[in-house]
């Protein structure tokens, strides 16, 4: 008999809950039902992180079978394939299975009263599909197939299997154990003694969702939730920007899967991308539009029709231009938005107006990446993609400050796949063991906001030791010498970045060498390096030791931040363009709040936005004031939020596949088209629809024209000017089933580039022989030129050493010089206003050690959650809710043992800048003195509203370079709450 199974790898599994998204999407499980879970394991002794996912293990003799009372049985063992299972028709409830299974993996439905199960997906399987489960898996951490194949498959390997069969009833499944285990223990891997976070699959959280939370098409049969229709697309939410397919009936989504035709993707997604089904049937979508009726901040709203909305609107628009300029009007626009709407129609409406204050969430999330980019490459991001023979062909993997595997799981899933296949090396540099820590061959818990230091000593060992690739510093690095000059002259060695980092000098020795002898390294980084007062020299530092190890422009070799974003640009005609008179009042939204409150550098009195300010921005407390003071404020969204209750107006909005959209920039410069399939919900509107009627009332409908309405139709006409997006037509991306297509293409039959920047290439755009975008075609480290661009701030181009204001231990940061002279920043795209700087050594004054004074001992970093929740946007979605209901603060348990919280208790974490409350997660993997809290959440979210941790933070502490928010460096304390 052949006995059908799933191995799942432990060294593969993320615990990102995938796997749980796909089997509730299949089987229609509302909340509280369950067929599989993926448990989280760490250990309060040592950093450690695993993650077990359970579902039946179809046992040769079922525990459950022989308990089931029922005559005939209810639960049944298939002969043919050994799998067990349960005739839903037979079985009365009474939960004696459940109680039987000594693996927790019964399920039960309590509203039709049976037990549920894994069956390995029976329908799937006969029609020749794999189980959901497997399907999804973003790391391929699930294998389904005959038991003793997988049996052969670990010989093979070398692997060992976990003995799970303490009972006795041979179970069918397999777990391999991890190749480096985490928390080792004599008999290998075990679950006894593991310490489960009290924050994740709270099970008194998953019983406060009811049925009621859930509409169609769960907890429907499969023949009611079968497709009359399915659209390839893409998901819209994160970087990596995956193939999608939307299941249809009946005009609706039923649901969202990866697309299985891709032969990159393979049908992998996270949950995110199966969430977005709950968010386009979800009752609490805003549905017709509302103006407030009560104080700001009351929430309080009467519905409108539209056009008494947009004619209102324009009124008080108009009044506010003419009492203060067309500058007056400042706009900010997110991810949820999309970026034809960024990008095409806010942009031409902005255009047309003359205002200069519209930006997006790069002034939060990626503006100092963006500047190194600009200053040392010529573009916005690296010319790598994710394929074997790129990405996937790196001998080391270098992480500093990014958690891929929870931040892009389907990305990481595929460096991890990599990494085993090809037995590369693996290195984390991050103050807490992330998951994607807990995957590497080694660790270093930086003290957060020295990555710099760290940057700085890496390459000082390369080239103190003759290690840097001489060849590519000759040809294609203009000032290379200068920076090694430089590096020798401050003494920036492995000794002095060991006491300001945490790190040990051998280590970074030994590391500096790993990166420059790997046959391709490639090196990642994200918000842990963005978010700081140095982001901006961190990442140039960085990307200069790529370099200098022949790591630019290179397969399997990269400087690797976050996406690529495609040069997607409408402009109105010249004559149309009305160019705004003065610059922005800061290139960083926060700065506009002294525009909002005291007219510095001149009055913001208008402000509409298309996400939630009052969750993301920095030093909350602030910011509603400053939106009290506003003459108008409209809000423009999927659901009411904290900045919903501020608005003057609440306008409805649609999602991706209910107007048209493309994917949001793609790590690997891939652009994702999304078909409309269905209509917004009520009275909800497209984007589009939106900024094309409200032009109507300024004259501006000759640009914004009623047939742009139709998104495909502006994307082909006004979208792909560039050279780089020129062949990116709808043709061409229809032309291919999965619905992307990797740019640039120059036209429509150009062919996709894997690697940009190979030797003997010219970059698009750039005379012959330029291997890169820059004016010298070289990477540029230092030339007078941008010299003197640094200088006007303050500071060098060659990056010395500084970090945050708020540090525990002594260290040098930056300060605004005394006089505040405001000077035109040389990096912004838009012209903008800052001030000049300069580096400080901190002394008996320095607010640090008046801090420390006062109790604050610890670090506070904050960033993403786990994999299924991202900003806003999945906390209306029910099943997020299931799998990570609370706000949380990871702390270390020797701190907490000390301040006497235990492990998912509430607690308060207070910064000078404001207060909250969390619930604590105990994890021995982050370090001693920081503490970590998750983005995202706020007090307006349906299921388990929580205070943003933004209101720790300060809008006052940016990068002075690109004037990016500094949200990952402040001291804080934390301390119980009485029960």
């Amino acid at each position: 008999m052949s006995r059908l199974s799933l191995m799942i790898d432990m060294e593969r599994c993320i615990g990102c809950k995938s796997c749980e998204a796909a089997c509730k999407a299949e089987h229609g499980l509302g909340p509280g039902e369950n067929r599989n879970r993926v448990v989280w394991l760490g250990d309060t002794t040592q950093p450690a992180l695993d993650f077990l996912t359970l579902s039946c293990q179809h046992c040769e003799r079922p525990a459950c079978l022989r308990a089931c009372p029922v005559a005939p049985k209810a639960i049944f063992k298939d002969p043919d394939t050994g799998v067990v299972r349960i005739n839903e028709d037979r079985c009365t409830g009474c939960g004696e299975c459940v109680i039987a299974c000594p693996y927790g993996a019964m399920g039960y439905d309590a509203i039709d009263h049976h037990a549920v199960k894994c069956d390995l997906c029976h329908d799937r399987r006969a029609v020749g599909r794999k189980p959901a489960c497997a399907t999804v898996c973003p790391g391929e951490a699930i294998t389904f197939g005959d038991r003793d194949d997988h049996l052969e498959t670990i010989r093979a390997e070398g692997r060992r299997a976990v003995d799970h069969d303490a009972f006795l009833l041979n179970p069918s499944n397999i777990f391999l154990e991890r190749i480096k285990a985490s928390a080792p223990t004599a008999e290998g891997f075990t679950m006894a003694g593991r310490h489960r976070p009290a924050v994740i699959d709270d099970p008194k959280r998953r019983q406060a969702l009811s049925p009621d939370d859930v509409v169609f098409p769960y907890r429907s049969t499969r023949e009611q939730r079968a497709p009359d229709k399915i659209i390839s697309g893409g998901c819209t939410i994160c970087f990596n920007c995956c193939p999608t397919q939307y299941h249809l009936k009946d005009g609706k989504v039923i649901r969202v899967t990866g697309n299985e035709d891709d032969p990159q993707w393979k049908g992998k997604v996270c949950p995110k991308s199966q969430f977005l089904l709950q968010l386009h049937n979800s009752p609490d979508r805003l549905t017709q539009p509302l103006k407030r009726v009560g104080e700001r901040g009351e929430g309080k709203f009467e519905p409108i029709s539209w056009d008494q909305a947009l004619d209102e609107i324009a009124a008080k628009l108009e009044a506010v231009r003419a009492e203060h300029g067309p500058e007056a009007l400042a706009l900010f626009a997110g991810t949820r938005t999309g970026t034809l709407t960024r990008k095409g129609y806010i942009r031409l409406f902005t255009q047309m107006w003359g205002t200069p204050n519209f930006t997006d969430t790069e002034p939060f999330c990626s503006e100092a990446k963006a500047v190194a980019y600009d200053q040392t490459i010529g573009m916005l991001g690296s010319g790598n993609s994710y394929t074997p023979g790129d990405l996937g062909s790196a001998a080391l993997y270098v992480y500093f400050g990014d958690n891929q595997a929870e931040s892009r799981p389907v990305h990481f899933g595929m460096i991890n796949d990599w990494r085993l296949k090809n037995g590369a090396k693996m290195v984390v540099v991050d103050p807490r063991l992330t998951v994607t820590a807990s995957k590497a061959d080694q660790w270093f818990g930086i003290r957060p906001g020295t990555d710099l230091a760290l940057a700085l000593a890496l390459a000082h060992h390369v080239f103190e030791h003759d290690l840097q690739d001489q060849r590519f510093c000759d040809n294609w690095v203009e000032g290379w010498d200068a920076w090694r000059d430089y590096l020798m002259a401050k003494g920036y060695s492995p000794d002095w970045a060991a006491g300001i980092t945490g790190i040990e000098a051998a280590q970074i020795r030994a590391l500096a060498e790993d990166i420059a002898r790997a046959d391709g390294c490639v090196m990642f980084a994200a918000r842990g390096v963005n978010q700081h007062a140095n982001g901006t020299q961190t990442n140039r530092a960085l990307m200069f030791l790529a370099a200098i190890t022949g790591n630019i422009g290179r397969k399997g070799g990269a400087f690797f931040n976050f996406g690529t974003p495609s040069p997607v640009v409408a402009n109105a005609p010249a004559d149309r363009i009305r160019h705004p008179e003065k610059p922005m009042a800061g290139v960083n939204p926060a700065r506009w709040l002294d525009a909002m409150q005291t007219a510095d550098p001149y009055p913001i009195r208008a402000f509409i936005t298309c996400n939630n300010p009052l969750s993301a921005w920095p030093h909350q407390d602030r910011v509603r004031e400053a939106f009290k003071s506003l003459d108008l404020l409209v809000h423009i969204e999927l659901f009411a939020n904290e900045t919903s209750a501020y608005a003057d107006y609440v306008l409805p909005a649609a999602t991706g596949v209910e107007k048209g959209e493309i994917s949001r920039a793609s790590e690997d410069r891939r652009v994702v088209w999304i078909d409309k399939v269905i209509e917004p919900p009520g009275q909800a509107k497209a984007d589009g629809w939106i900024w094309i009627e409200l032009g109507k009332r300024f004259g501006f409908d000759d640009v914004l024209q009623d047939k742009y309405k139709d998104s495909a139709l502006f994307w082909d006409e006004m979208c792909i000017n560039d050279p780089w997006m020129k062949g990116c037509t709808q043709k061409r991306l229809h032309s291919v089933p999965w619905r992307w297509v990797r740019v640039p293409v120059t036209d429509e039959d150009a062919p996709e580039i894997e690697t940009l920047h190979l030797e003997g290439t010219t970059a698009l755009g750039s005379p012959e022989g330029h291997r890169f975008p820059t004016k010298s075609g070289k990477l540029e480290f230092w030339s007078p030129a941008q010299e003197a661009k640094f200088q006007a701030l303050g500071f060098s181009a060659l990056p010395e050493f500084y970090t945050d204001r708020e540090q525990l231990i002594d260290l040098p940061y930056a300060v605004r010089t005394a006089d505040g002279t405001a000077v035109r920043s040389p990096f912004a795209k838009t012209p903008a206003d800052t001030v000049t700087s300069r580096i400080v050594q901190p002394d008996a004054n320095s607010p640090a050690r008046a801090l420390k004074a006062r109790g604050f001992d610890m670090q506070l970093i904050t960033g993403r959650p786990a994999a299924p929740h991202f900003h806003s946007w999945t906390h209306y979605a029910w099943q997020a809710q299931e799998m990570w209901p609370d706000l949380y603060v990871q702390i270390h348990p020797a701190k907490a043992a000390a301040l006497g919280i235990e492990d998912g208790r509430e607690v308060t974490v207070e910064t000078d800048h404001g207060q909250i409350r969390a619930r604590a997660w105990l994890h021995a993997g982050i370090r001693l003195d920081t503490v970590f809290i998750p983005i995202g959440w706020d007090r307006a979210q349906p299921f388990h509203p929580w205070p943003s941790v933004n209101h720790l933070t300060d809008e006052t502490q940016r990068d002075p370079l690109s004037d990016h928010a500094n949200l990952k460096g402040y001291m804080c304390r934390v301390s119980a709450r009485s029960p």
